[in-house]
C-alpha cells in the first residue's frame, strides 16, 4: 500500500553533523518494537512489508576500509551511522570479483554459472531468472535504478523491472557519486508518496582514484578518499530519507560488489584473484525499528544472499531459481546453519588466457582451485599469506569434493551473447577492464596460474599509461618482457604492437600486430591499427587490405572508410611512382639506386615477382652489386608466396653482399641468417642472426631492428623460418 509522507517537503538537506545525530539515534519501533524485532527469525520475516527500498551498491569498496568494520583512518560516518542503526555482516563474500557478473548474482540470487553473466560484456542477463525489481514492479512499487558505469548499461539485462533505468553518462564511461545522487533525488522527489524501489549504484571507489580535494587529506590515500566522497553521497540519500519522514519506513541495504587488492600479494586492482582483499564486501540492513540497531553478525554470508533476504523481509516467496539464502534468521540473532560461500573470476581466461579461479569457503578454511591448488586457514592467516594447502592434503580433497558437488548443482545457463562494438571496448579499457572482442577460446587444463602472472598484469597496465603520455621506451621495458612471459595473451601482444608502432619501429609492429591478430583475430582496432602501419611503410595495398578487414567487422568504423578513401588516393601515386622509375631505369639502366628504388616500391606495393625480375636484370649488368644481392636475397628468403622463394639463390646472393663493406651492416647479416634460415641450415641461421643483433644494438638508433632480428631469431631456434607478412 502507498506509504504517506510524515514531512511532504522538497528536500531541505541538513548538515552532515546533525545528520549523523539523527541517524545515530536510536528510535522507536513503528508498528514493532524493538525488543520484538530480536525474538526470533519469524518476527522478521515480513517485518518490511510495505515499506520501501533503498539499496546502495558500492562499487570496488573493500570491508576492511569502513569506519564500521574497524578502519581507524575511514571517513565514512553516514555508512558507520547506517551499520548502528541496523544489522552488519562481518563475513560478506562477492561470487565475482568483478562489477557486472557480481550486480547480475545480487539482483537474481544465482551464481554466475547459473545467470551467465561472467564478465563485463560479453553476455547479459537471460529471460530465465527473475529479479529483484521484477518482484517488486509486480507488487506495485514504483522502480528506478542509478547506475555510475558503462559495464552495468541496460543492455546488459539489469534493466529488467525498472521503470526508470539511469545509464545516461553523457561522454563519459563513469559518473561521480554526487552526479548519480542527484539523479536518484530528483526521481525520488516525484514519486508523489508511491512506494519505491530505488537502486543507487556509486563507482568512485573504483580505480582511477581521483577524489574532490577536500576528500583528500596528507594523512588519506585516495582510495580512502574517494570512499569518504561515496561516503557523503550515501549520507545525502540518507538524509533525504530522515528529512522526508521516510527513514523508518524504508529499508536500506548497503552492499559493496567487490573489494580492492591495493597491493596485497603483490596486485593493486580486482578481477584478477579471488583473495578476501578483493572477495570480502561489507554489507548492510538497516530498517530502525524493525531490525535490529547495532548489531553485528559474523555468519558467513554472499551476495547471492542478497535477494533471498529481501524478499524474506518483505513477506514473499523466494523463486526457486534461486542459490543464496535468506539472512533473516542471521539478522535476528539466531545462527545460520554451517554452510560454504562459493567465489569465482574468468576475468584471468577472459583478458589473458590463463586459468580462471574458483573458491570455496567453508568457515576456518579458504579453497582455491588454480593450477596450483591454495589453502588458507583463515583465522591464523587472514592475510592469505601462507598456502598450507601441501601440509593439508585431506581438506584440499574434502573442499574440492564440495565445490565439485556445489557445481554439479547448479543449473548452468550461458547468458545472452552481447555483440561488442569498438566504442564499447575502449570504454572498458579506460576503466581497466582489458581483453579482445571475444574470448579466447575454451578454458581447459594447462593454462597459466593467474597469481604467478602478477607481475605480468601489472607491467601492462603501467606500460599501457606510460603509452597514453608518450613515454615510449619506458612502456616498451615494461610490455617486451610481459608479452614473452605470455606470447599467448592477445592483450600484451597488441599493446607491444602499439608500443612499437609509437617508437617507429614499423617493421617489428606489423609483424608484433599480425602476432596479436593470429591471437584475436576479430579486433577491429587492431587490424585499424596494422593499416596505419602499413600505410606508414608504404604497403598501401596491403594497408587497403586491413582497411576492408576492419569494415567486414564493423561496417560503422568510420576512421576505416576515411582511411580507405586515402589510401585508393595514394596507391593511383604509389602506381604512377613505381612507372616513373621504370622510365628511369630504361633512360639510364645503370643507375643501380634507381634500380633499387623500383624494387623495393614494388616489393612494398606486393608486386614482389616484378621486384624480383628487376633486382634480377640488374645483377645480370653488375653480379658483385652487395645492395642488389642483399635485396635479391632478402625477397627470395623471406617472400611470403611459396613460388618465389628459393634459399639456396638466396644464400648465394646473401653471402656475397656480405663479403664487402657491408659484412659488418646488421641489415645484410640479418638477410643472409635469413636466407640460411629458409635453406634449412638453422644452426648458421642462428649464429648469423646473433651477430646481426649485436651489430644493430652497436649501432643503437630507433628503428627497432635489433628487436627485429631477435624475433626472427627466436624462430631461427625453433627451426622455424621467417616470412614478410602478407
Amino acid at each position: 500500500m502507498p506509504i504517506a509522507r510524515i514531512h511532504p517537503m522538497r528536500a531541505t538537506f541538513p548538515t552532515l553533523t546533525l545528520l549523523f545525530l539523527i541517524l545515530s539515534t536510536p528510535v522507536a519501533g513503528c508498528n514493532r518494537s524493538d525488543d520484538g524485532a530480536t525474538e526470533g527469525k519469524q518476527t522478521l520475516s515480513g517485518v518490511a512489508a510495505g515499506c520501501n527500498v533503498l539499496l546502495i551498491t558500492m562499487d570496488t569498496t573493500r570491508a576492511d576500509r569502513l569506519g564500521c568494520y574497524g578502519y581507524a583512518a575511514a571517513r565514512t560516518p553516514a555508512l558507520d551511522a547506517l551499520a548502528r542503526s541496523g544489522v552488519r555482516l562481518d563475513q560478506a563474500f562477492a561470487q565475482a570479483p568483478i562489477t557486472l557478473p557480481s550486480h547480475t548474482t545480487l539482483m537474481t540470487g544465482a551464481y554466475p554459472p547459473e545467470h551467465g553473466v561472467r564478465d563485463n560484456f560479453r553476455h547479459a542477463l537471460g529471460a530465465e531468472l527473475p529479479t529483484l525489481a521484477e518482484t517488486f514492479r509486480r507488487h506495485g512499487y514504483q522502480t528506478g535504478a542509478f547506475v555510475a558505469a558503462t559495464v552495468l548499461n541496460a543492455r546488459y539485462g539489469l534493466e529488467r523491472g525498472f521503470e526508470s533505468y539511469d545509464d545516461d553518462l553523457g561522454e563519459r564511461h563513469d559518473l561521480r557519486g554526487d552526479i548519480v545522487a542527484d539523479k536518484a533525488l530528483a526521481w525520488l522527489e516525484r514519486l508523489d508518496g508511491q512506494p519505491f524501489f530505488c537502486w543507487v549504484h556509486f563507482f568512485d571507489p573504483h580505480a582511477p582514484y581521483a577524489p574532490p580535494p577536500e576528500y583528500l587529506t596528507e594523512t588519506q590515500d585516495a582510495y580512502d578518499g574517494e570512499i569518504a566522497f561515496m561516503d557523503a553521497q550515501v549520507g545525502r540519500l540518507l538524509g533525504w530519507l530522515a528529512a522526508n519522514g521516510l527513514r523508518r519506513e524504508t529499508l536500506v541495504v548497503a552492499v559493496g560488489d567487490h573489494g580492492e587488492s591495493l597491493g596485497e600479494h603483490g596486485y593493486s586492482w580486482h578481477a584478477l584473484l579471488v583473495y578476501d582483499g578483493i572477495m570480502r564486501v561489507p554489507l548492510l540492513f538497516s530498517l530502525p525499528g524493525r531490525l535490529p540497531a547495532g548489531a553485528t553478525r559474523v555468519d558467513l554470508a554472499g551476495v547471492v544472499d542478497v535477494m533471498p533476504t529481501v524478499l524474506e523481509l518483505f513477506g514473499w516467496p523466494i523463486p526457486e531459481e534461486v542459490s543464496g539464502v535468506s539472512l533473516v534468521g542471521a539478522l535476528a540473532g539466531s545462527e545460520l546453519p554451517p554452510r560454504t560461500i562459493y567465489g569465482e573470476t574468468d576475468f584471468p581466461f577472459e583478458a589473458f588466457g590463463w586459468s580462471p579461479l574458483r573458491c570455496l569457503i567453508d568457515g576456518r578454511w579458504k579453497y582455491i582451485r588454480a593450477p596450483r591448488a591454495e589453502l588458507y586457514d583463515r583465522g591464523a592467516d587472514p592475510g592469505e599469506t601462507n598456502n598450507i594447502a601441501d601440509r593439508h592434503a585431506d581438506v584440499v580433497v574434502r573442499l574440492e569434493q564440495q565445490l565439485g558437488a556445489l557445481e554439479s548443482r547448479m543449473r548452468q545457463r550461458a547468458g545472452t551473447p552481447v555483440r561488442i562494438d569498438t566504442a564499447t571496448l575502449r570504454a572498458l579499457r579506460s576503466l581497466g577492464y582489458v581483453g579482445g572482442p571475444v574470448s579466447a577460446g575454451a578454458a581447459g587444463a594447462g593454462r597459466r596460474n593467474p597469481i604467478e602472472m602478477v607481475g605480468v598484469v601489472e607491467g601492462f597496465r603501467k606500460a599501457e599509461s606510460l603509452l597514453q603520455v608518450g613515454r615510449t621506451e619506458e612502456a616498451l621495458a615494461l610490455i617486451e618482457p610481459a608479452a614473452q612471459r605470455s606470447p599467448e595473451s592477445f592483450v600484451l601482444v597488441e599493446l607491444l604492437g602499439k608500443a612499437y608502432a609509437s617508437a617507429g619501429m614499423l617493421r617489428v609492429a606489423e609483424d608484433t600486430l599480425l602476432d596479436a591478430l593470429a591471437i584475436q583475430p576479430e579486433s577491429p582496432d587492431t587490424w585499424y591499427l596494422l593499416a596505419r602501419v602499413r600505410q606508414a611503410l608504404q604497403a598501401l595495398q596491403r594497408a587497403a587490405d586491413a582497411c576492408s578487414k576492419v569494415l567486414d567487422l564493423e561496417p560503422d568504423y568510420q576512421p576505416a572508410r576515411d582511411l580507405l578513401a586515402e589510401l585508393g588516393h595514394d596507391i593511383e601515386q604509389q602506381a604512377a611512382q613505381i612507372a616513373g622509375l621504370r622510365e628511369q631505369c630504361k633512360a639510364n639502366p645503370d643507375s643501380m639506386e634507381t634500380r633499387i628504388a623500383l624494387g623495393q616500391l614494388l616489393a612494398r606495393a606486393g608486386r614482389r615477382r616484378e621486384a624480383l625480375e628487376v633486382f634480377r636484370a640488374g645483377l645480370r649488368a653488375d653480379p658483385g652489386d652487395e645492395l642488389l644481392n642483399n635485396e635479391l636475397a632478402w625477397l627470395l628468403a623471406t617472400a611470403p608466396e611459396d613460388n618465389l622463394r628459393d634459399g639456396q639463390e638466396a644464400v648465394r646472393c646473401a653471402r656475397v653482399a656480405c663479403r664487402g663493406d657491408l659484412a659488418s651492416d646488421a641489415s645484410a647479416v640479418d638477410t643472409l641468417a635469413a636466407a640460411l634460415a629458409e635453406a634449412g641450415l638453422f644452426e648458421e641461421a642462428v649464429q648469423a642472426a646473433q651477430r646481426a643483433a649485436a651489430l644493430a644494438a652497436e649501432a643503437g638508433g630507433s628503428s627497432g631492428l635489433d628487436r627485429a632480428i631477435r624475433r626472427r631469431l627466436k624462430l631461427y631456434e625453433t627451426q622455424r623460418p621467417y616470412r614478410t607478412p602478407l
